[in-house]
């Protein structure tokens, strides 16, 4: 097995809107914000009303990543919770070429609300069965004969828990890279330091580095490899994204595109990135493969533009 991801598993309903601002209520581009049943409720029926539905997709960043790498033609797994709901098949038939026999089931399924405006983006979240993500002695067996685990994020502080947990439990060849998110990022390094101690590569976007480390890209970065991380690689938006290690600081360009969702392009950068590692490319080559990746991902809408793996066999021919 070359990746077994573990995080939230969403459907996620993307809209065109107007502008950001509901009610009395501004969400931030970039944003992601975790609400109540009602809450979501009400954004819906404000949706139905003055919004266009572009899009329904499964989701959640450490399966985006997941589904990316499979695409790329890699073996890969997942471990997480779904509902026992008409979302929670739909969820599952979305990550076609992923091993998902370990996905358990639980009441209703996460929700995710993209709401896509001018380029920019903001999401509001309700996790429901992922906050019931735990694991077995199976899985743990399972987890061990991969290459890498990937870690997503989680609303629930038990989940949170959970992850730190399974640290222990991996063998030393299994390496780890982790997706903090900015749910993770805001509860800032030190509720993360047994993920940080174990994590082989780290990715994070400019906003996630503020709120991890209180400082800016390169010095963030330095921070983070101090708490154990290899390799940070802190994705830029329109500036491209910075690799950064014990030796080395690597600026990679963004790739001209025409941007119509940007929710997930992180998640299919990491996705490139650790199919450039897997296949022993250096770490530039890597960042060039990620950042062509988020590109593509950028110009759809949801998972529509996901590379594939003629995508990485040009590219290797490029390199």
């Amino acid at each position: 097995m070359d990746v077994v991801g573990i995080g939230a598993l969403n459907v996620d309903l993307l809209y065109e809107v107007s502008s950001l601002r509901f009610g009395g209520t501004e969400l931030s581009p970039g944003s992601k914000t975790y609400g109540t049943e009602e809450t979501f409720r009400e954004l819906i029926e404000e949706m139905e009303r003055s919004a266009q539905l572009v899009g329904r997709s499964g989701g959640g960043s450490a399966a985006n990543t997941v589904y990316a790498l499979s695409r790329l033609g890699y073996e890969t797994a997942f471990l997480g919770v779904v509902g026992k709901d008409e979302e929670g098949k739909f969820i599952l038939g979305s990550m076609d070429g992923v091993d998902i026999t370990r996905v358990k089931r639980h009441k209703s399924s996460g929700k995710c609300l993209s709401l896509l405006s001018d380029g920019d983006r903001s999401l509001l979240v309700l996790p429901n069965a992922n906050n019931m993500f735990s694991y077995t002695e199976e899985d743990v067996e399972f987890l061990n004969t991969s290459k890498f685990v990937h870690m997503g994020s989680f609303a629930a502080d038990s989940a949170l828990a959970s992850q730190k947990m399974l640290m222990d439990y991996l063998d030393d060849g299994v390496y780890v890279s982790f997706s903090p998110g900015e749910m993770y990022a805001r509860r800032g390094m030190s509720q993360l330091e047994p993920i940080l101690e174990r994590t082989r590569i780290m990715f994070v976007n400019e906003q996630e580095m503020e709120l991890l480390t209180g400082k800016g890209p390169k010095e963030g970065a330095r921070a983070l490899l101090d708490a154990g991380p290899k390799v940070v690689a802190c994705t830029l938006g329109g500036n491209g994204s910075l690799i950064v290690t014990r030796n080395s600081e690597i600026s990679i360009p963004a790739k001209r595109t025409v941007v119509k969702d940007a929710t997930g392009a992180g998640d299919v950068y990491a996705a490139g990135f650790l199919a450039g590692y897997l296949d022993g490319a250096n770490l530039e080559a890597c960042g060039e493969i990620a950042s062509a990746a988020a590109a593509l991902s950028v110009a759809s809408y949801g998972r529509e533009g996901y590379p594939d793996e003629r995508f990485l066999r040009r590219f290797a021919k490029e390199l």
